[in-house]
């Protein structure tokens, strides 16, 4: 081979040398960027300790698995960022961020402090804690009919036989416990414009008005014969605790729940320094994110933000001081959140409803989710949220697991059902003992 060929042979091979390197500089490097970022375990001022996973009865190779299914799923696209939390015996035994908290322009790196849109979890951690306070102070009955405190707040007539006209007798109410456990019948939503089109005077955002229109709306199905998973169950549980408490459910939540648990990142209404530090979610109409602005439409434009479907932020760590104050009995660090039998009764399915797959304000391995995996105890109760956020907690075995994810911007679409019950799976198979 003369000297002129080998040259020609040397330069074609660097050539495709160089083209290697720059598609895995484009694609393996791009996806190797999207892996876990380390996040340091120690949960700086946090009042959960921190443990291995052997100290209580993990094993942390098993545990460790979270990470390839979390890095599987980023890979595919079915969310940008992820942070996740595994809580035991009260202690914190794995915390990691992974990929991206913001990807539209300037990616920046998801961190475990990051704030999120929690959607639907606002209905089990604000809205059904505050109604179970109000239970166990007196307040409030689970057997009490809503129009009790909503004059007017519709049942259904069950027609009679040969078509006679049905009286007040015939009616079956709705009661707390039926909202609690999405068994009234209501339907599953109503967009804000549907609220305006029945109440041509409303200016949204208008919370009189959206539950004037749950109050007469047409309901789906007769009360406790259905489940059927409804946003409007919720809002009218937050308004019942505003006229039994005087304070609306941001404020009645703050002064209950999270100041006495020290959850200070958890919150209603976000400032524009605290939104810094969110997750955002959606475009506006301006083709803006929202940043500490809620993504749900009827909580955003037709509650103002402070809604009992949707409007809750918060972080992975104060999320676990949540779980562990309900694994605890009901209490953490002397602040008294529950009583025993009130946590006993959230974990349970209530007598008369065990067809329901619900318990108070939480699912109990409901087959529409699936939170709780394959292998947690029968009693594990779990929640999501349509912005990519979850929770279950197993009182048998003692765990809880948080996911919180910015699915907002999946490029997938593919739901997460599979991804959160994989993540429980793992953490259950876990357990040594």
């Amino acid at each position: 081979m003369n000297e002129n060929k080998r040259v020609s042979l040397a330069v074609f091979g660097f050539v495709v040398v160089a083209v290697v390197f720059a598609v895995l500089g484009i694609y393996g490097f791009g996806r190797i960027s999207a892996e876990a970022y380390a996040s340091d375990v120690e949960v700086a001022g946090s009042q959960l300790e921190v443990a291995t996973a052997e100290s209580v009865g993990l094993d942390s190779r098993r545990l460790s698995r979270i990470d390839s299914v979390v890095n599987d799923y980023l890979r595919e696209g079915a969310f940008p960022g992820a942070v996740v939390g595994v809580l035991r015996d009260g202690k914190v035994v794995y915390r990691k961020s992974f990929g991206y908290r913001e990807t539209l322009g300037n990616r920046v790196a998801m961190t475990v402090d990051t704030r999120f849109d929690l959607a639907s979890l606002t209905k089990p951690i604000a809205v059904a804690t505050s109604v179970m306070q109000l239970v166990e102070r007196g307040k409030i009955s689970l057997g009490d009919r809503v129009d009790k405190y909503i004059p007017g707040f519709r049942g259904w007539a069950v027609a009679k036989d040969g078509g006679a006209k049905p009286t007040k007798a015939d009616t079956v109410y709705i009661r707390i416990a039926d909202l609690l456990t999405h068994t009234s019948g209501l339907p599953p939503y109503v967009m804000p414009k549907s609220i305006v089109a029945a109440n041509p005077d409303a200016k949204l955002p208008d919370a009189d008005a959206v539950i004037r229109y749950i109050a007469t709306c047409d309901r789906r199905a007769v009360a406790r014969t259905e489940r059927i998973y409804s946003c409007l169950n919720y809002i009218t549980l937050a308004h019942i605790v505003e006229l039994v408490s005087g304070e609306t459910i941001n404020e009645y939540a703050a002064h209950n729940i999270f100041e006495p648990l020290e959850m200070t990142k958890t919150c209603y209404l976000p400032t524009a320094e605290y939104a810094l530090q969110c997750a955002p979610t959606g475009k506006s109409s301006d083709g803006e994110c929202y940043r500490g602005v809620v993504h749900d439409p009827l909580a955003r434009e037709g509650m103002g933000g402070v809604s009992g479907n949707a409007g809750l932020f918060s972080t992975l760590d104060d999320l676990m001081v949540y779980a562990a104050m309900l694994l605890n009995g009901g209490s953490l660090n002397g602040a008294e959140i529950l009583s025993k039998l009130s946590v006993d009764a959230i974990m349970s399915r209530p007598l008369g409803y065990e067809e329901f797959d619900r318990t108070l304000g939480w699912e109990n391995f409901a087959a529409c989710s699936q939170t709780g995996g394959d292998l947690f105890s029968r009693r594990t109760i779990g929640h999501t949220g349509a912005t990519g956020t979850s929770i279950v907690i197993d009182p048998e075995l003692n765990i809880a697991v948080i996911v919180l994810t910015n699915y907002v911007h999946s490029t997938t679409k593919r739901t997460l059902l599979d991804f959160r019950s994989k993540i429980s799976t793992v953490v259950a198979a876990s357990v040594r003992w």
